[in-house]
């Protein structure tokens, strides 16, 4: 098999993407005071494995470090979550991990309590694998998931991802090991997808 062909990263404005219903954009600074309410909800912190930030400067710090410096840096991508024609953001979605070298990168989203079970993170995940396949270069997309977050894995499922396993006791989080459901999902793969 040939070798893919290696992509320009990143690319010189962010990619701004729009589905039926949403905008995924750049996430800026002014996106703070979301950021700390938005990762603080007990919910997102419990099946995330990741700990509230604990004030503004704290969420400012992990906004600049996860959300805009990735992007620059070239290490992956984070997109705010916003519906068509409303500023605010109800989520965030986008790549990390990423193995430039192997074609792959694992990806992390989250959704506002009050926009769950709509479809909205089917519709941002479509968008946002197809363009991790197409712009990115990936050959191989991974996805980790409490195995007690059941919309998680229907949704993983729903658009066409695998399990391969699960990672027995992955995380530590909050003093005790935690396990991590493994999916994936291949660009051969994605062409004959489930229809969401």
């Amino acid at each position: 098999m040939a070798r893919p062909a290696r992509i320009e990263w990143p690319p010189r404005a962010f990619p701004q993407l729009e589905t039926k219903r949403l905008v995924l954009r750049r996430m800026t600074l002014e996106d703070a005071e979301f950021y700390l309410r938005h990762f603080s909800d007990p919910t997102i912190v419990e099946l995330t494995a990741f700990e509230a930030p604990k004030d503004l400067d704290a969420a400012i710090e992990e906004l600049l470090e996860y959300c805009i410096r990735i992007f620059d840096e070239g290490r992956g991508i984070r997109w705010g979550l916003a519906l068509r024609g409303r500023p605010e953001l109800i989520g965030t979605c986008g790549y990390h991990a990423w193995s430039r070298e192997n074609f792959r990168a694992r990806i992390g989203y989250d959704l506002a309590a009050d926009h769950r079970r709509k479809g909205i993170m089917t519709e941002a995940l479509v968008a946002m694998i197809g363009y991790g396949f197409e712009e990115m270069g990936l050959h191989r997309i991974e996805a980790l998931t409490d195995p007690k977050n059941t919309g998680s894995i229907a949704l993983l499922r729903k658009i066409g991802f695998r399990q391969e396993g699960v990672l027995r006791e992955d995380t530590f989080f909050r003093g005790r090991f935690v396990d991590d459901v493994c999916f994936s999902l291949l660009k051969p793969e994605w062409a004959h997808r489930p229809t969401p």
